[in-house]
Order: structure tokens, then C-alpha cells, then sequence
């Protein structure tokens, strides 16, 4: 898929050209007249901080596709990243005693020396990508079902792909494809042997074949709802208890829970005066909601609006948000006192959000496989509450899409990209 191709244009290029960097900041700092044994301390030192500058690059999402929708939001996340890094590399460097290497104006010539070759790089794949790279394809379908699939392309044009039109078994016969073609096709396609076979025929001229899920799931990391169905449980999702996984991964909110549980106490007395000062009510919010499997729990959260918990979603820019609790929300601090659920195994570091139980059974009355989402713990964060805020019937449909991605894909690796870009996105103040 063409986000592989995206991945590893710009992965190795970007180690690469900080080593680059780092070899003509040395030249221009010391006029390529360095020792040989300093020369080898520069590039011992830096190796570890560019591990620690990739990691940076992957949390700002400089390695999707996504990065390169806008130049704006290209510039602006490479500039972002680049900032942190040499905070990164500020501490490493001068919080070390026993380093010798302390290289001042050295460091300020490298940063900028990479931002220049990084930006030139970035720049010149999302020229390619646009210009050279776009895959023309074709959708395949008996009944037009495929028609939110092209929907979803032309919203995410910045992906390289591009809808050449659609098919069907009449308009098939005349269709002529080229090497660089591909088509999408439905489930049902087995229904039609004739069809089957006249694409079976068009493998030998190098045309590409993509089922609709599959591609669809790549292509926005989230499940296709509307052409899912019991099937398609049985067949992605393990409905068994992962042991090793659940283990580990209660061991982990344990340790986070205990750690921010400690960040929640200090923080209480000045959140509590503001809070009180400011607004009338309760300084926390308590609201029922429900869990894994369907069991009810209490929610602990700092209170952020005015007046009591209430039954309904909350809108962008609602009025009842209080301007202690715009704060509070957007630095992700009134979630703090769920460390409690945290550490009671109420919820874990990373699911599904939690909703309250009059909306889950509203929601199951109107979105096809809701229930769906209970098969795992809530999280305190998640792949849905990254991509969208729910507040609507909507909303609620797409945010599942993305809950039963993460649910089929769940493990260490997908967690750890889940916390790393949570964290990325406090310190970015994307709460809602």
C-alpha cells in the first residue's frame, strides 16, 4: 500500500540526512578540520539523540501520510518537532557530567543544518506524492456499494490515490486498464464466476487487486461499518482473553496509575480552589458509565462545566464549559483523577472510551455492532479519542469504525503509538 511506500521514503532518508547534518555542521564549525577521535565523539553522541529525534518525528506523525496533507501542517510539525528535539538534545549534552562533548554553538549549526535538509526532503516527497506518485483506481461493485469508499478517497487525496470511476458488469467488457491501474473489489464477487474470471485474466498485465475492507482499513486505519458483518467478527476479531497481553498490560496501568494518582494529589488543592472560585458545584465529576462486557463503574474527573454531570454530549465550544475548565480539558488535567479507575482496573491506559449507559443503549439501537466495543476495558485513552470527539449520532458511528480498529489490531506496539501521540497531543493542547 502506498503508505508503506510513504513510511520508508521518508523513515531512512530522514536518519540519513541527520547524519548528513551532523557531518556538514562538523565542517562548518571546524572547517573539516576536527580530529579524528573528537570526530568519532560527535558521532557516538548524536546517534543516541537521533534515536530519541526519530521518535520525536513519529509522535508529530511526520512518518503518515496524513503529514503531508497541507504544506502548512508539514512546516509547522517539522518545526514542532525540531524545537523539542533540541530541548532533547540540550538535556542530554548538558545534563551529563561526565560527557565531555559540550558543543554550544555546535548544536544550534547542527539544528538548523538539519531543518534545512529535512524540510527540502519533506517538501520534495509531498511534490512527488501529488504529482508523481497518485495510483489511479478503479471501484468495482455490483450494487454501488462502494460508494462511501470514494467518498473517503477524495477526502484523503493526500494518500496518492485517485478514483478513476466506476465498474460494473456491463460497463467491465469495454473497460481498458493500464499496468499502473488498480480495482477494488466488492465480497460478493464469487457470486459472479464470469466476472471473476475476466479480472483473473487482467492479473497478467500487471493490474492490482484490492479487496474494499482491507483497502479501506489501510488506507484510514479504521474498519468499514456499513459493509461489515457477524462474518467478519468471527473471521478478525479474537474473542479469546489475551493472558500475556492483559498481564503485562494491567502491570503497566498499575505503575501509571500509582504515578499519576501522585500527580493527582499534588495538583488537588489548586485545581480545587479554581474550580470552587470560579464556579459553582462539586469540585469532581461523577457520572456512571459503562465498562468492559457491559458492567457499570463510576467516572472520577475534575469538573470542568458549570453546574452538575448532565446526560447529554458535550458540543465544541459549549457554554457550559467554565474558562478554568477550558484549561483544565484542553491540558488533558481534568482527566487526572481517573488514575483512581485506573488503579481500581475500572479502565486501562488505552481502549475505547467510556460512555454512560443511556447513551450506549441509544447507540445500540441505531449503530449495527455497538455493543462491539465493550469486548475490551475502556481506556483513559484511545485510537478513537485521537481521531475524533463524538458528539454526535455521526460522530459516535465514525468513532466505532476507529474503536474496532483498534479492538482487531490491539497489542504492545499499537499501545505504545497510542500513548506516545496522547502525550504529543497534551503537550500540543488537542484536548477537547
Amino acid at each position: 500500500m502506498k503508505k508503506t511506500i510513504i513510511f520508508w521514503s521518508v523513515v531512512l532518508p530522514d536518519a540519513l540526512l541527520l547524519y548528513l547534518s551532523l557531518y556538514l555542521a562538523i565542517v562548518i564549525r571546524y572547517h573539516g578540520r576536527l580530529p579524528q577521535d573528537q570526530a568519532y565523539g560527535h558521532y557516538s553522541a548524536f546517534s543516541a539523540i537521533f534515536l530519541f529525534w526519530l521518535l520525536v518525528f513519529f509522535v508529530h506523525g511526520l512518518f503518515e501520510a496524513a503529514s503531508f496533507r497541507r504544506y502548512t501542517s508539514l512546516i509547522f510539525n517539522l518545526v514542532s518537532a525540531m524545537a523539542v528535539n533540541f530541548v532533547i538534545a540540550i538535556i542530554y549534552f548538558y545534563f551529563q557530567p561526565n560527557l565531555i562533548l559540550t558543543p554550544r554553538r555546535f548544536l544550534i549549526i547542527q539544528i538548523i543544518v538539519a531543518f534545512i535538509l529535512l524540510m527540502l526532503w519533506h517538501l520534495l516527497v509531498k511534490y512527488f506524492l501529488k504529482t508523481r506518485l497518485t495510483e489511479g483506481i478503479y471501484l468495482f461493485s455490483f450494487n454501488n456499494e462502494l460508494k462511501e469508499l470514494e467518498a473517503a478517497i477524495d477526502d484523503h487525496s493526500y494518500l496518492g490515490f485517485k478514483v478513476f470511476g466506476h465498474l460494473n458488469e456491463q460497463s467491465l467488457s469495454a473497460a481498458r486498464f493500464s499496468k499502473s491501474a488498480g480495482i477494488v473489489l466488492p465480497d460478493n464477487l464469487h457470486t459472479n464466476p464470469q466476472v471473476a474470471k475476466k479480472f483473473y485474466q487482467l492479473r497478467t498485465l500487471g493490474v492490482k487487486f484490492y479487496n474494499h475492507k482491507e483497502f479501506y482499513e489501510q488506507l484510514l486505519r479504521r474498519v468499514y461499518l456499513s459493509q461489515i458483518n457477524e462474518i467478519w467478527f468471527l473471521e478478525n476479531v479474537d474473542y479469546q482473553e489475551k493472558r500475556f497481553y492483559n498481564l503485562v498490560k494491567r502491570a503497566t496501568d498499575i505503575l501509571i496509575s500509582i504515578i499519576g494518582f501522585i500527580a493527582f494529589l499534588i495538583s488537588f488543592p489548586v485545581c480545587a480552589l479554581l474550580i470552587k472560585l470560579t464556579s459553582p458545584g462539586p469540585v469532581f465529576f461523577v457520572q456512571e458509565r459503562v465498562g468492559k462486557k457491559g458492567a457499570l463503574f463510576k467516572v472520577y474527573k475534575y469538573r470542568s462545566m458549570s453546574g452538575g454531570p448532565t446526560n447529554t454530549w458535550t458540543s465544541v465550544n459549549d457554554p457550559r464549559i467554565t474558562k478554568v475548565g477550558k484549561f483544565l480539558r484542553k491540558s488533558r488535567i481534568d482527566e487526572w483523577p481517573q488514575f483512581i479507575n485506573l488503579l481500581l482496573g475500572h479502565i486501562s491506559l488505552v481502549g475505547p472510551r467510556p460512555e454512560q449507559p443511556h447513551i450506549v443503549e441509544n447507540l445500540k439501537n441505531q449503530i449495527q455492532f455497538y455493543d462491539e466495543r465493550h469486548l475490551v476495558k475502556p481506556g483513559l485513552t484511545g485510537w478513537a479519542q485521537l481521531n475524533i470527539y463524538a458528539g454526535s449520532l455521526e460522530e459516535s458511528q465514525t468513532k466505532l469504525q476507529y474503536d474496532l480498529y483498534y479492538i482487531k489490531h490491539r497489542g504492545f506496539l499499537f499501545d505504545l503509538e497510542i500513548i506516545l501521540k496522547t502525550i504529543y497531543y497534551i503537550f500540543t493542547w488537542q484536548g477537547r
